[in-house]
């Protein structure tokens, strides 16, 4: 595991690469610009679901070891490293790895019993989805550069649909969908993104048109500054 060098601004995670491939304008705000964030209900709703839904996931994995970013994420990514190392028959919660600047905690980690891991990535969604795709690659890139042996990965995503607005989390059920063949062509170009992610956000603010990524794959929090940034005059940006 690699340490952050004196030269490194800011450290990337797996949900700030997801958001550069969203759109990098919404990576530069979260660094830059995060007190311009506006979540709706919904959205926020949602977030709750999925910390709920990711919580019933770990519940239901016996004898799993929860690391704790306390008092601080280096004492997580030691906490993983001794895990690995003394405890390699056990289930790790949110097992923390860095690759260069590039952060990960993984939701599930598991000992397939032959000397490597299974990395699970829980899903509050009924299918497995393209972004969770690459979501997943990004931790499995960190975790190889960090000389874990990765043998499977896994979406852990919701067997049937949930309730919304009140969700009985006591009715939840799991289905695994394995991707270790599908993430590899997002394997190969993880370093690239890292690479264009750092390069992006070191720079001004991004201009780019609004469009359907605005909505989609989600409704991105920065809509209201860029809808304010795009009335200006050119000059005056």
């Amino acid at each position: 595991m690699t340490a952050l060098t004196s030269e490194v601004l800011y450290r990337l995670s797996k949900s700030k690469l997801a958001s550069f491939e969203h759109c990098p304008k919404r990576l530069w705000l979260q660094i830059h610009r995060r007190e311009e964030a506006r979540f709706d209900p919904d959205t926020l709703a949602r977030f709750r679901i999925g910390h709920g839904v990711g919580a019933k996931a770990q519940q239901l994995v016996p004898d799993g070891i929860m690391v704790e970013a306390v008092p601080d994420i280096q004492a997580a990514l030691e906490r993983t490293a001794s895990l690995l190392a003394n405890e390699p028959s056990r289930p790790i919660f949110e097992a923390t790895f860095q690759r260069e600047d590039v952060l990960v905690r993984a939701d599930i980690l598991e000992p397939d019993g032959q000397g490597g891991w299974r990395a699970i990535e829980v899903k509050a969604s009924t299918r497995v989805k393209p972004y969770q795709l690459a979501d997943l690659a990004t931790q499995v890139w960190v975790m190889q550069g960090c000389g874990v042996s990765v043998t499977g990965a896994f979406i852990r995503h919701l067997a049937e649909s949930i309730m919304w607005t009140r969700p009985d989390m006591s009715a939840v059920r799991f289905r695994d969908t394995d991707v270790t063949l599908p993430i590899r062509r997002y394997l190969e170009n993880r370093a690239a993104v890292a690479a264009a992610a750092r390069k992006a956000i070191r720079g001004p603010e991004i201009e780019l048109e609004m469009g359907r990524h605005c909505q989609s794959p989600f409704k991105c929090e920065f809509q209201e500054h860029c809808t304010k940034r795009r009335d200006l005059p050119l000059l005056a940006r």
